[in-house]
């Protein structure tokens, strides 16, 4: 295809989405849920605007207003051209507004006595734009190394701490933007006295109401609509009273006047002159806090968005997005923003699934910005006041008390002490302190589940190797000799020691014989750190003591390498051996149990002979006669998994295995059979094809009884027959003891030792 074609169908395609944007059906929607966002955001952001410029920053307020309102426009514009999310709505946050908030103010009297008060305004203005630059470089870079996830490994606790701290932030913040002064503990009193009581009171009662209201319905229109009415009722108390605008302008009611025009006044070339960076990098911690806050605003908000809308959304891309936009608005010197939760899914909710409805939010605060200068001017510094003190009483009141109900009290009293800490030491330290303690908790909390997740032995618990019946009676007796512990999870300092404590005292129970060989199953365990490796070096101390062997399975390789320099060294290699997986563990122990003579296992042994299968003496007849001898070399399949039932085969020397080959290939050992064992008896009595391969591992000798030959002993021998069958259900009924015994052993948890006992 030409070049010309290609371009001819991308602009085919391109006006063709243009056209289905621009449709009533979706445009109508999209600039309504603009409207919406705008009408209930502008508010808020000059509430921003207002706390960031408060105490000596008060005569720069309107240019403070214009750097949200463009940082509103080009993030809110950026995000909806560039979001994975098609209605995805982002703008200025409250709460990197209340860290740079407390950062201007640390500015403003960190400045030479020589300053002026436009040198401040500029420092100002030049720590919001570094601070936004810095956090879209921060994004973008976190984003293109597809670390979107990493919301997943923040300590929720320290969020709640730290969302607390900022409510606290905000409340603070209202309460200076009502009074027009900075309130402190010491303040606190004189905010009672009737002049400074008409200023909060009425803002304290409009963020209750919010509050109130908002908590029990959840509707867009309620906040604009009850803004609008107590912006009404403050006039109408105006007219009331007789004050006049001017009057109530000079009393400091409202929040002009303000310059007319346009509003943003960005910094300039020559205005780089006057700032004062030395005094910029002394907020570095505000700054770093500012930037870990951000990141996990945003992706909370975008993994609720994800929830709400009930689609994917890309985290990784959504953190590019929102980092473009930021380098953007930095350059403008806007404060920092990111995706919204509430907005976005208010569009979605009204049907405004289409990126128009960033882009008319966008342009409306354009408007705003460049010709609603003399309208702001008439905003009430109550009703400003009030919508800060909501949005910060609505974070105290989340992790106050709705945490309380929801998080456990250790948790919960994290969330207080990072409150506290935030507040008399600072954001940085705060947060440090949090996330140590959120560690330690962990810790704590993450050791008392237990590192064992079954504790088993051989009176339990046996290999899927089918014996003859006198080592089985053997093994049974000496079952205590073989202590087994299933491992799980991370192994570390916190569950290291009550794993050496678990086996010394199993090592020192007077009431069982002390364990010959104590096995560690790895097959569950992701990982261990230096102060178990030391724990097991201990435990190889204890096993030289008390004469135990310790068996390793399923090591994955990179515990293997941390075991290898401590504990699975060559000086000491009869205190430790090492299997694939518990399987070939388990059999290894038997093995080395079943080549320790007693005399009462001799006599055993002379009592079960007549119990093993021998084909010439049942009943009187010799079932041989009835039998195919096959001598079969090493590596002969004696069943094909998929087989049809050909009879009964008994393995007379040698040994065989039964293997199961999955879906995917890969084959599994299922069972291995020695001398005296009977195989094929589950086809043969369900009429079922084989589920499994036969396979020798050493030359054997083996009698096959077919169908036809059963059938036969079953017409001309009918006690041999019955003696036959009997014995095929003693074998059975063996190996669903011994299962029972597992299960019963498995259920029971890992401190269980009563079934050790019986």
């Amino acid at each position: 295809m030409s070049t010309g074609a290609q371009s001819s169908g991308l602009m085919s395609v391109t006006a063709r989405r243009l056209m289905k944007e621009l449709h009533p059906r979706r445009l109508l929607p999209s600039l309504s849920a603009g409207l919406v966002v705008a009408m209930i955001d502008i508010p808020l952001e000059i509430s921003i605007a207002a706390l960031i410029f408060s105490g000596d920053l008060s005569s720069h307020v309107s240019a403070g207003i214009g750097l949200l309102l463009f940082g509103g426009l080009v993030i809110s514009l950026v995000v909806a051209l560039t979001s994975s999310f098609p209605g995805m709505v982002a703008l200025p946050q409250e709460a990197p507004g209340a860290i740079l908030a407390l950062a201007a103010t640390a500015i403003a009297a960190g400045m030479p006595a020589s300053a002026t008060s436009l040198d401040t305004f500029l420092t100002v203005v030049a720590a919001l734009a570094v601070t936004s630059i810095l956090t879209g470089t921060f994004f973008l870079a976190l984003g293109r190394c597809k670390l979107g996830a990493v919301i997943r490994y923040i300590p929720y606790p320290v969020v709640g701490g730290f969302l607390a701290s900022t409510g606290w932030l905000l409340v603070h913040g209202a309460f200076a933007v009502m009074t027009g002064q900075s309130v402190g503990w010491s303040q606190l009193p004189s905010l009672l006295q009737p002049s400074l009581l008409a200023r909060w009171l009425p803002g304290l009662i409009l963020a209750a109401l919010l509050l109130l209201i908002l908590r029990r319905r959840s509707h867009s229109l309620i906040l604009p609509t009850l803004v609008l009415a107590a912006t009404g009722l403050f006039y109408v108390l105006l007219w009331a009273t007789g004050t006049s605008i001017a009057e109530a302008t000079a009393q400091g009611w409202l929040l002009g006047p303000l310059p007319q025009g346009a509003l943003w006044r960005p910094l300039t070339p020559p205005n780089l002159a006057q700032v004062h960076w030395q005094v910029i990098l002394r907020q570095a911690g505000s700054v770093g806090t500012l930037l870990f806050i951000s990141v996990i605003g945003l992706l909370l908000n975008t993994s609720g968005l994800e929830l709400a809308a009930r689609r994917d959304i890309d985290f990784d891309r959504e953190l590019q997005s929102a980092g473009l936009a930021n380098l953007a608005a930095g350059l403008g010197g806007s404060p920092p923003g990111f995706q919204t939760l509430t907005y976005s899914a208010a569009g979605h909710r009204m049907a405004a699934d289409s990126r128009l409805v960033g882009v008319f939010t966008g342009v409306l605060y354009g408007a705003v910005l460049l010709f609603g200068a003399p309208l702001l001017s008439y905003f009430p510094k109550p009703v400003l006041g009030g919508l800060l003190l909501f949005l910060g009483l609505g974070f105290l009141v989340e992790w106050l008390h709705d945490a309380w109900f929801k998080l456990s009290k250790p948790e919960y009293a994290l969330v207080l002490l990072i409150l506290i800490t935030m507040n008399v030491a600072g954001l940085v330290a705060g947060l440090g302190l949090g996330i140590v303690l959120a560690v330690a908790l962990f810790a704590v909390s993450y050791s008392r589940i237990g590192v064992v997740k079954h504790t088993l032995s051989g009176a339990n618990y046996r290999s899927n190797v089918d014996r003859p019946r006198q080592d089985l009676q053997t093994l049974r007796r000496r079952g205590h000799w073989l202590y087994i512990l299933e491992l799980q999870g991370f192994i570390f300092f916190g569950t290291a020691n009550r794993l050496v404590e678990q086996v010394h005292q199993r090592a020192n129970d007077p009431d069982l014989p002390t364990p010959r060989y104590v096995v560690f199953d790895f097959r569950q365990v992701s990982g261990l750190d230096a102060s178990a490796v030391l724990s097991f070096r201990r435990m190889k101390q204890l096993a030289e003591a008390k004469n135990m062997q310790l068996v390793f399975t399923h090591l994955p390789a990179k515990v293997r390498l941390q075991l290898a320099n401590e504990v699975l060294t060559d000086a000491d290699r009869s205190l430790w051996h090492a299997e694939a997986d518990l399987d070939h563990g388990v059999e290894w122990c038997e093995e080395q149990i079943l080549h320790v003579p007693d005399r009462e296992d001799t006599a055993i042994a002379e009592r079960a002979r007549v119990a093993t299968f021998q084909p010439e003496s049942i009943t009187g007849i010799d079932l041989r006669n009835y039998m195919e001898r096959m001598d079969l070399a090493e590596g002969h399949y004696l069943i094909r998994q998929g087989d049809a039932p050909r009879g009964l085969f008994f393995v007379e020397t040698g040994q065989v295995t039964a293997l199961r080959e999955g879906r995917d290939g890969q084959v599994i050992r299922l069972r291995k059979m020695g001398p005296g064992t009977v195989i094929g008896e589950m086809g043969l009595y369900l009429d079922s094809e084989a589920s499994a391969s036969i396979l020798t591992n050493e030359p054997s000798t083996v009698y096959h009884l077919s169908k036809a030959d059963l059938r036969r002993i079953e017409e001309t021998a009918p006690s041999a027959a019955a003696a036959l069958h009997r014995y095929i259900a003693e074998i059975l009924s063996e190996r669903v003891s011994t299962a029972n015994d597992t299960i019963q052993a498995l259920l029971a948890g890992p401190e269980a030792t009563s079934s050790l006992r019986r």
